[in-house]
């Protein structure tokens, strides 16, 4: 604990020395004791040092303690003082509380009942100092806590999107808590995909990753708009706005179940997504896409969110469009069949064929089929759920041992592995979430492997050609924006650059080779524009075509 000061002031030397000598304030917890014979002299001295604790006359003559202690509380609000006066005189005592004096001490003054005085001044002063420091440091971590909590949550969604919280029970809810998300296990959210697809003004890899920061923070004020929700980036690079609506009793505000507690339905949706569409444009020299969802439970959100990424990864024929989803295309539940009394058992090289596809739409369709059937026989158990989520386990084991890959492999799969799960609305979502952890893991980098290999290969068997990144994602049959976003994930690099980086290889080989004119190797690569080709070889070379040319 830091020590404190002292200064005595006091026009009679005898009562200084007197004050200054009666005790060891340095035992006491003093680290140094000054002295001043007259209020101008403590002015000096408090203006040159740090002073916590003043002693003052009250009668000195050229001027009362009481104007210097009003210039100190002025100047240092913190400084603790006592007055000493040689008169009991009820005025100065009025006036000395009035300024807020620790205390009142009559002279000739008592050496033990000043040290008991200073005594306590000390420890107010630690006190205070404590005070400080706590209040110092909880402003700290409260405006650390603030800047980390938009983390929390934009992490709570990545993990509920990408299926690494478990959706039922209480441990949703739990979740939620963790994270400070002001929503219930009983509650809707919205999702909406935003797709940037084109930039119409060339940018520096930078300046672009900057304007995509602008684009999601557009989107979370133009798009949610006063209501609760947030924009998240998830685990693969999608940004979805989320809006946070109600409970279940709550309305949809449109028959088709897209709308939030504001009443605002489908039309009111694209309205806002088209407005958000031309301002993007706009500002942020960027054409996206929107992929509308519906009300969604938390349960349901994944899937929804899927199914909205397919949309974008097929749509190769309406760019810069908004587009709505349709519910019923994620349902995975076939109607149900006539009741039957003969028990449900798992084909095992069925589930096996089905999965093994890779194919998850057709998995989740084929969870919906069992436990529709589940639903409708009259005999089912609590036990026979039990035996039925074993037998769904084995599958999932043997699959994963087929492929030669461990269960430590999954994420989380010890805790879907132990999950209680007593219902049949609990084993859907845990069985998709299951499955859909197993197939991310084991499919996902084989597909993303084969599409971008696809991709390079075009594009360098192309690379004398004016090919754009929509002529790449044509020939990979994905969506542009799509087709980026994995080349990225997967090579660390934009495709734009790579496709330059190609031809501009492809003229260095020219250069070395022929003696073609510059002119013309820039036609034989793709550019009709011979200045568009300098500039784009000297950014990439650091030297112009020539120059490139009479140093090799």
């Amino acid at each position: 604990m830091k020590r404190c000061t002292m200064l005595i002031v006091d026009d009679e030397k005898f009562a200084i020395e007197g004050i200054m000598n009666c005790k060891d304030w340095e035992a006491l917890g003093m680290d140094a004791v000054y002295a001043a014979g007259s209020a101008d002299e403590a002015r000096a001295l408090m203006l040159e040092k740090p002073v916590d604790i003043l002693i003052c006359d009250i009668e000195m003559p050229d001027e009362d303690g009481l104007s210097l202690v009003r210039w100190v509380k002025e100047r240092y609000p913190l400084t603790e003082f006592v007055f000493l006066t040689c008169h009991s005189e009820f005025t100065y005592a009025k006036q000395a509380v009035h300024l807020g004096s620790f205390d009142y001490l009559l002279k000739p003054v008592d050496s033990e009942e000043l040290a008991q005085v200073v005594g306590r001044m000390i420890e107010s002063i630690h006190e205070r100092r404590e005070q400080s420091d706590y209040n110092e440091k909880y402003q700290k971590y409260y405006a650390l806590y603030n800047k980390q909590q938009p983390l929390l949550v934009e992490h709570f969604w990545q993990d509920m999107l990408s299926r690494r919280i478990l959706s039922f029970g209480d441990f949703l809810d739990r979740a939620l808590q963790d994270a400070q998300v002001a929503l219930s296990s009983g509650d809707y959210v919205l999702p909406i995909l935003i797709s940037p697809e084109e930039w119409t003004k060339v940018l520096p890899e930078r300046d672009q990753e900057i304007l995509e920061y602008a684009v999601k923070k557009a989107a979370e004020e133009m798009l949610l708009a006063g209501r609760r929700g947030h924009a998240v980036m998830d685990r693969n690079g999608f940004l979805f706005v989320l809006v946070y609506g109600g409970g279940e009793g709550e309305s949809n505000g449109a028959s088709d179940g897209v709308g939030n507690n504001n009443g605002d339905g489908s039309d009111g949706w694209v309205q806002a997504a088209e407005r958000f569409k031309a301002a993007c444009l706009s500002y942020f020299y960027c054409q996206i896409s929107c992929y509308i969802g519906y009300r969604a439970t938390l349960q349901e959100l994944p899937g929804l969110c899927d199914g909205l990424k397919d949309m974008e990864r097929n749509n190769v024929t309406k760019p810069h469009s908004v587009l709505l989803f349709n519910k019923a295309a994620i349902a995975g539940v076939v109607a149900a069949s006539s009741p039957s009394n003969e028990p449900v058992s798992m084909n095992i090289s069925e589930w096996m064929s089905v999965i093994s596809s890779g194919n998850r739409d057709k998995v989740i369709a084929l969870i919906g089929q069992h436990v529709a059937k589940l639903e409708q026989n009259p005999n089912s158990t609590p036990k026979q759920l039990e035996a039925y989520l074993h037998e769904f386990l084995q599958v999932i084991y043997h699959f994963l041992y087929g492929r030669g890959i461990a269960v430590s492999q999954i994420p989380n799969f010890t805790m879907w592995s132990t999950a209680q799960i007593r219902t049949l609305a609990q084993f859907k979502y845990w069985a998709v979430h299951l499955v859909s952890a197993v197939m991310d893991t084991v499919f996902r980098d084989k597909e993303a492997d084969g599409f971008v290999q696809k991709a390079i290969y075009f594009m360098r068997e192309n690379v004398e050609e004016d090919i754009s990144r929509e002529d790449v994602a044509a020939y990979v049959k994905l969506n542009p924006a799509y087709l980026s976003r994995l080349f990225k994930k997967e090579t660390d690099r934009n495709l734009i650059d790579y496709l330059i980086e190609t031809k501009v290889n492809r003229a260095k080989h020219l250069l070395d080779t022929t003696d073609m004119t510059v002119s013309a190797i820039a036609q034989q690569v793709g550019y009709s524009n011979f200045s568009h080709f300098t500039r784009t070889f000297k950014k990439h070379t650091g030297v112009n075509p020539q120059e490139y040319r009479k140093q090799s």
